[in-house]
């Protein structure tokens, strides 16, 4: 701060100061920003983390593949695993694939619903009986 003697020296400070709040309040922005998106990777790991350790949505679908992903793991794949890589690995895979299945959920239902119907078009086609065709059970039926 320099010492002021009149009106002159005192407009003068002002200005300065004024430009040098604004330069001041430039380089916070700029700091503000850098700051930001240094984080963004920080950012990226924490939502994917959040991702993996619950599951908001509690529907039908996403609990029954999360539950057979998890029966499997436990049970075959992590049989003879240690207790925390037991618990922790099927847990983790079960709300990592929670959260697949709701967001591809659409995707999911349309393609378990084209199978059914085409297994049940196979199906419908081998059990139609032919018309018109006799076997030997039929030979003593004949109308007279």
């Amino acid at each position: 701060m320099r010492k002021i003697n009149n009106l002159e020296d005192l407009i003068k400070e002002r200005e300065r100061l004024t430009v040098r709040k604004e330069f001041l309040e430039g380089e916070i922005k700029n700091s503000f920003h850098e700051i930001k998106t240094s984080l963004e990777p920080l950012n990226a790991l924490r939502k994917g983390a959040s991702h993996l350790l619950s599951s908001k949505n509690n529907d039908v679908l996403s609990n029954t593949v999360g539950g057979a992903i998890e029966f499997i793991l436990r049970n075959f794949i992590l049989k003879r695993s240690g207790l925390i890589t037991r618990l922790l690995v099927p847990y983790l895979v079960k709300n990592a694939t929670a959260g697949f299945v709701n967001e591809n959920k659409t995707g999911i239902i349309n393609t378990i619903s084209t199978l059914i119907s085409a297994i049940a078009k196979r199906k419908s086609k081998k059990e139609k009986p032919e018309t018109g065709v006799f076997d030997r059970t039929t030979v003593s039926d004949e109308i007279y």
